[in-house]
């Protein structure tokens, strides 16, 4: 039985890996942020168990486990196609949080958080590649934001692992209830504003699950 299940999951992983299409060149730029991904991962595994702090121990164990299925994915992919610069923006900017959070480890205090906001990243990007008709990992998702009550809000995003940074990374280009804009598989914070109105940013996974790929939001006006 013990061999069945090895041979199903190798297999698993095989079929992932192999059936990328090939459409574009090698890029040596995701091996260059995958290979500070691992480092910085590697030196958290000899960290966090010291804390004894159990919910960020479990969290970290889920990420690591998720790294190793989706960077061999990636760097397999990328071999036949480059990823495109907005998804390469997005491990980059995950790997800038693992060294941030690695080298000011003592200071951190949303460990747990920012691990976790990485680890659904991963896991709505590798969904996304499995999930899709040609396991492709540029595969974009479209975005609809809707407003609860007004229309006329402009939509504002970033990655979730910025969570605590004060910034702007997207803007969509029309206001509520007329907002789309495509965007890579990940987890995000998107909130509303109008004028001097700030709406609470909302925690949302956008990927491909095979049923579907677009995703429809509706947004908690300001108040």
């Amino acid at each position: 039985m013990k061999k069945f299940y090895k041979y199903t999951a190798t297999l698993f992983v095989i079929t992932v890996l192999c059936s990328c299409a090939s459409y574009a060149p090698k890029d040596n730029q995701l091996s260059v942020v995958l290979t500070n991904t691992q480092q910085a991962i590697t030196n958290l595994a000899e960290k966090i168990p010291a804390t004894g702090e159990d919910n960020l121990i479990q969290t970290f164990n889920k990420l690591q486990k998720k790294s190793v299925e989706l960077i061999p994915a990636l760097k397999v992919c990328n071999q036949k196609y480059a990823l495109t610069p907005e998804y390469m923006a997005t491990l980059k900017e995950a790997q800038k949080v693992l060294q941030r959070v690695d080298k000011d480890f003592d200071t951190i205090s949303d460990k747990t958080f920012l691990l976790e906001a990485i680890f659904l990243d991963f896991d709505a990007k590798l969904t996304s590649i499995t999930s899709s008709e040609k396991n492709d990992a540029n595969t974009k998702i479209k975005v609809t934001v809707d407003s609860n009550e007004d229309e006329g809000y402009f939509v504002f995003g970033k990655l979730s692992y910025e969570k605590a940074l004060d910034i702007k990374r997207f803007r969509f280009n029309r206001p509520t209830n007329s907002a789309t804009q495509d965007f890579v598989p990940g987890y995000y914070l998107f909130w509303l504003e109008k004028e001097d109105l700030i709406g609470e940013p909302e925690l949302h996974l956008i990927m491909n699950n095979g049923e579907e790929e677009e995703k429809k939001l509706v947004l908690k006006t300001p108040k």
